[in-house]
């Protein structure tokens, strides 16, 4: 290796370390930030009274609204007049508390609706202890109700009335010169999903067509589980869309496809969008058969925050006529089971990769799933996993161990040839062919079965990627959770991450390398790869879950015996 391309390296290295050491820290401000708004959330379940059943809800005047004693019938609810109240300037915000046992959510009657939404399940890790997860961004309240296609009809910074709220359930209503916007979530009785209703009333003495439009804002942050951080949506036609924050309503890879002008437009209506992690989801679902949403992206801070704008179709009414929609939600984990029950295709919401190795993704999940069960241990699960597969693919890897073998043996002769024709490339071609003949060697043996291999190795890594089952998922020693990155320990004063797994894949991989002939190959650039690829692998994986680098370690492992065993085998007699 020259000096120049160490000196490459050295500074790739460099820049590396330098970006692991801003992220740590950028983590540790960010998580202290989420631990004060769980602080300040929990404050006010105690002044709401969410402590216990029956607890009263903050009313429209500062006071309670008194909880209702016997349930108000939805329809009926709906078609009170409006009662005569206070501008929406003087109606004070106020916070309702809902709860199902999964759930505990914080509604709003401002215009922003869903201020917090909390998992009991599942907790995240912050610096000061595990708590409930947060999944509603940090002032960016979810599912602002807007009126499209209604003159006047302008919602947005409009406070609503709350007219009833129970453990489950709150109606709230508000009203323009344009008409009055009624709206109602309701929890389920158990799980993450919300029944959401919604109801226009035309003031407006001439007919509209008349569409109701929700927005689903977010921000990137650097806590764990938000780290890809996207928007998503979903047709039939079209499949799922999914488009992180950071680049939402921005144009493509090399200016093609992607947004324009700050905003990404979904061409098929959509079942379903909202926002995206990589084990949670927020979702809004029109499970009506001809109904569907207008979608958009858009960029709201570049590089920061965007939301997902959700259009229903559009409905004719008359003067004084109204509209109403229903409407389902989603809130939770991207649990297989979890979303199948939800239903509206769902399950889609995991990214299992491309169409055609989906398949195969799925019986990657289910033969995780299935080990865990007779191995309650999913790092114990992960090394069986990675012993089965090998033991499929192994006809596929002894042919291409059984070639690579062959090729070192003839290294020698190789090697003469390059010498003795190292003036006559065309003449060194044909003389190495020949010999290869000779000695039975196909060159193209040794490459062939790792291609097949590609498929097995691409569905492991999404199964792995996407599997909820692996967050928070201790293995042994140090390794507590195969969904992020294993940290032995910090470097003071760097404030650089430690980190052993990564290591050790990359060692073994330059093991594997170095057992790899390189026929053909310029002896110095044969030497820079031997460097340079578990190098640049190193890079990636030091940032990858531990549970896809154990993964990824064991099968190198597991390589490295096989070929030894393939070496001896085929080693001749003495």
């Amino acid at each position: 290796m020259d000096r120049n391309t160490l000196l490459a390296f050295a500074l790739s290295m460099m820049v590396f370390v330098m970006f692991l050491m801003y992220q740590e820290r950028q983590y540790t401000e960010v998580a202290l930030e989420a631990q004060n708004q769980i602080d300040e959330s929990a404050a006010l379940e105690g002044s709401a009274g969410i402590g216990g059943e029956g607890a009263a809800s903050q009313g429209t005047t500062g006071g309670t609204v008194a909880q209702d004693t016997v349930r108000e019938d939805s329809v009926a609810a709906l078609a009170e007049p409006p009662p005569s109240r206070p501008p929406a300037r003087n109606i004070p915000i106020s916070k309702t508390i809902l709860k199902n046992g999964n759930v505990i959510a914080e509604i709003s009657n401002d215009s922003g609706w869903i201020t917090s939404w909390r998992l009991e399940s599942y907790d995240e890790r912050l610096p000061e202890g595990d708590v409930p997860i947060e999944l509603i961004s940090q002032g960016f309240p979810a599912l602002a109700t807007e009126m499209a296609g209604v003159s006047g009809a302008n919602f947005l910074g409009t406070r609503f009335e709350v007219l009833h709220s129970s453990d489950r359930e709150v109606l709230q209503r508000a009203q323009n010169e344009a008409g009055v916007l009624t709206r109602r979530i309701r929890l389920d009785e158990r799980g993450y999903g919300f029944d959401l209703e919604l109801t226009f009333e035309s003031h407006r003495a001439d007919p509209v067509d008349a569409s109701f439009e929700l927005l689903w804002p977010g921000q990137m942050s650097e806590r764990p589980d938000f780290r890809e951080f996207s928007l998503v949506a979903y047709s039939e036609s079209e499949g799922v869309t999914r488009t992180p924050v950071v680049s939402a309503g921005q144009p493509g890879f090399l200016g093609f496809g992607g947004g324009e002008n700050g905003v990404e437009r979904i061409p098929a209506m959509s079942v379903w969008a909202g926002t995206d992690l990589r084990y949670f989801a927020g979702l809004v679902i029109d499970p009506n058969p001809r109904g569907g949403f207008d979608v958009q992206f858009e960029t709201l801070e570049e590089g920061d925050s965007g939301q997902a704008r959700m259009k229903t179709r559009s409905s004719a009414i008359g003067a004084g006529g109204s509209v109403a929609q229903n409407l389902r939600g989603y809130i939770g984990p991207k649990s297989i089971d979890e979303l199948a029950e939800a239903g509206s295709g769902l399950e889609y919401s995991i990214n299992r990769g491309y169409s055609w190795i989906e398949p195969l993704v799925r019986l990657f999940e289910i033969a995780l799933d299935k080990l865990y069960g007779v191995i309650p241990n999913y790092g114990l699960a992960i090394i069986v996993l990675t012993m089965l597969v090998r033991l499929v693919v192994s006809p596929l890897m002894v042919r291409q161990m059984r070639s690579a073998e062959k090729m070192r043996m003839v290294q020698p002769k190789v090697k003469a040839l390059q010498e003795k024709f190292k003036d006559d490339r065309q003449k060194q071609s044909e003389e190495m062919m020949k010999l290869w003949k000779e000695e039975g060697i196909n060159p193209l043996g040794g490459c062939l079965p790792l291609l097949f291999q590609f498929p097995v190795l691409i569905g492991l890594f999404f199964a792995l990627q996407s599997s909820i089952g692996l967050r928070h998922a201790p293995f042994a020693l140090w390794i507590n959770d195969l969904s992020q990155p294993a940290t032995l320990f910090v470097l003071p004063g760097l404030d650089f991450p430690i980190r052993i797994l990564p290591l050790i894949m990359a060692g073994s991989m330059f093991l594997q390398q170095k057992m790899t002939p390189t026929t053909g190959m310029d002896p110095a650039q044969a030497k820079m790869m031997l460097i340079m690829m578990p190098g640049m692998m190193l890079l990636f994986s030091y940032t990858f879950p531990s549970g896809l680098v154990l993964y990824w370690t064991v099968s190198n492992i597991l390589g490295i015996a096989h070929q030894y065993w393939i070496r001896n085998k085929m080693q001749p007699a003495t």
